[in-house]
């Protein structure tokens, strides 16, 4: 459960971030995508905390920390660049999808087949957040 947990932590980094670049960038179309992603970040976490609650945890509904480290990344991009936030999002977003597809893999094993679906759409939802990153990421100047 403690890999759930944090799991759900990243999901609170993820939606408070994109909700701040969102207003931040300066194209209209990126901002768009970062809109969208922050949309599915608050179904994500409300599927994870669905999971977590059924298997007895107990999960938390907002991380203050998680969006105060979200805030202060966003406000590196005036030093850093856009680009540079990105890819850290894109890391961040590769990395939870690995942790879903593990998820899936356990809960499957326990028996706990519609939590390991819901672990496999997670994944999917965080593979694709990670390769419209990464486009952007490398396109953006």
């Amino acid at each position: 459960m403690t890999d759930m947990r944090r799991a759900l932590l990243a999901e609170f980094g993820a939606r408070a971030i994109y909700a701040q670049l969102e207003h931040l960038c300066r194209d209209p179309e990126l901002a768009g995508v970062l809109a969208r992603m922050h949309d599915e970040e608050a179904r994500q976490i409300e599927s994870l905390r669905s999971i977590m609650l059924a298997l007895g945890a107990r999960p938390r509904r907002r991380s203050t920390r998680r969006w105060i480290l979200a805030a202060l990344l966003a406000w590196t991009t005036p030093i850093f660049g856009l680009r540079f936030c990105l890819r850290t999002c894109k890391q961040a977003e590769t990395t939870a999808s690995r942790w879903y597809a593990q998820y899936r893999e356990y809960l499957s094993r326990c028996g706990e087949h519609e939590h390991a679906h819901t672990c496999a759409e997670l994944s999917l939802v965080k593979h694709r957040h990670a390769q419209m990153l990464q486009a952007w990421a490398t396109d953006e100047g």
